[in-house]
């Protein structure tokens, strides 16, 4: 299973030469297994709800319901890796072990090692500090 980290999600989403790049090799792969964390829900929807309540004017709300309706579109299509209770005891461990980390970036490490996935994620020097997780970075040829 390949785990998308919520940059290579947003890189896919924008629709530029990096999510081109990373939609190439998807579709390079044959019968990938391929999914994203709850934590990359939970930021996308964030982000799109801070936008909306920073919205003033008319034309900036519209804009802002347009991308939360997007997103919604959007993850019709994507798996969604919970964050479980063996996830949660993982991420435990891992704040243990990696104190300097972010709480976000471990509980996806966390959803990732616990199931086993490569996550596809840019983010090289957080990640790569995790020794057993196992990383890849598409956006780069």
């Amino acid at each position: 299973m390949y785990i998308l980290d919520t940059d290579h999600l947003s890189l896919i989403q924008r629709n530029g030469q990096d999510g081109k790049r990373i939609l190439t090799r998807l579709a390079a792969i044959e019968e990938i297994e391929l999914a994203v964390t709850m934590i990359t829900y939970e930021e996308q929807v964030r982000g799109r709800l801070d936008l909306l309540s920073r919205a003033k004017t008319l034309n900036e709300q519209v804009f802002a319901y347009q991308g939360l309706q997007q997103l919604a579109t959007d993850y019709r299509s994507i798996v969604i890796v919970p964050f479980n209770r063996t996830a949660a005891l993982e991420h435990q461990r891992l704040r243990k072990a990696y104190p300097r980390l972010g709480n976000i970036n471990l509980k996806i490490a966390a959803i990732s090692l616990t199931n086993h996935a490569t996550l596809v994620t840019r983010n090289q020097s957080d990640f790569g500090q995790i020794k057993e997780l196992q990383t890849e970075d598409w956006s780069r040829e």
